[in-house]
């Protein structure tokens, strides 16, 4: 099959998007809710103009391809997502860009987990578990005794360098708290 022209094709955006899940997402599962989630919003008519395909999915990292003056759409549909495949999940947006390369480059890390992450552990004498997620200053910790979690409706406990550093420091970084 032979290629348009440039000035014929259809312009187009990459969104580069991140899911926080708490638990394992298969793309298939991601595209089927997407989907639901855009009919339902803009019906059939808005959906056929989004354009809306995904690209690529890791787990956690994905590219979706949609039509270049449809993003805003696009990323508010993401917003209305609230869980792939019975697991609560949150899409967020990385970037938009105008190529697959640059979205990839740009806001899609290469290394997505360093080797030793998940052998990282947390004892705090009240809590203890492994870490799931460093995200700057907060830390997800998945903790060993799953009662703490009980009737939160989350897997994990929510903690900041401040609580591991063991000594009585302010949220400004001083000792003394002014």
């Amino acid at each position: 099959m032979r290629s348009w022209l440039p000035v014929l094709r259809d312009r187009r955006r990459y969104l580069a998007i991140e899911v926080e899940a708490e638990g394992r997402i298969r793309a298939a599962d991601l595209t089927r809710e997407v989907r639901s989630a855009q009919t339902s919003l803009f019906g059939d008519l808005g959906a056929a103009k989004n354009r809306l395909r995904m690209i690529s999915f890791d787990g956690r990292f994905g590219l979706l391809r949609c039509s270049h003056d449809r993003t805003e759409v696009c990323r508010a549909l993401l917003a209305t997502v609230h869980s792939v495949g019975g697991t609560r999940a949150a899409i967020r947006v990385r970037g938009i860009s105008g190529t697959i390369k640059a979205a990839t480059e740009k806001y899609i890390p290469q290394s997505t987990l360093q080797p030793d992450e998940n052998e990282r552990r947390v004892d705090l004498g009240l809590v203890s578990g492994s870490v799931v997620r460093v995200h700057g200053r907060e830390i997800d910790l998945a903790p060993d005794d799953q009662k703490i979690t009980e009737g939160s409706g989350t897997r994990y406990v929510g903690l900041t360098s401040f609580d591991l550093c063991g000594e009585d420091i302010d949220a400004d970084g001083t000792s003394d708290g002014l």
